[in-house]
């Protein structure tokens, strides 16, 4: 069960950066684009 838990928490990080990194890249990218 302890390979299973792992599984999960590194599937719900991996979810959670990027729900996280999503906006932040479409913020960075919304940005340069301004500055050019």
């Amino acid at each position: 069960m302890g390979n299973l838990d792992l599984e999960i928490i590194a599937q719900l990080t991996v979810v959670t950066l990027v729900l996280f990194a999503g906006p932040v890249i479409v913020f960075l990218l919304s940005v340069r684009k301004g500055n050019l």
